[in-house]
């Protein structure tokens, strides 16, 4: 895989591991039309790493399994405290 196909996996699966320590499933949706929005920006606007069909899948895929892992642990650490 490219650098920036890495990169921007890391960067999707922060962002969900963040967000699902925080906020509920709404949340992931909203952040999924916004990974799809910024698709179509980026590819729009001729910027290099023309992001594909297949790469926005593995983006949404990483962003799901993050966000199941930040709740999990937001769960876990609810639990351990009270």
């Amino acid at each position: 895989m490219e650098t920036s196909v890495l990169m921007a996996i890391v960067a999707v699966f922060a962002s969900g591991i963040l967000i699902g320590l925080r906020f509920k499933a709404p949340a992931l949706i909203a952040l999924t039309a916004l990974l799809l929005i910024g698709s179509f920006a980026w590819n729009d606007l001729g910027l290099p790493g023309y992001v594909t069909v297949a790469k926005f899948i593995i983006l949404a895929f990483a962003l799901a399994c993050a966000y199941v892992i930040g709740l999990a642990l937001a769960v876990h650490w609810k639990r351990n405290e009270g």
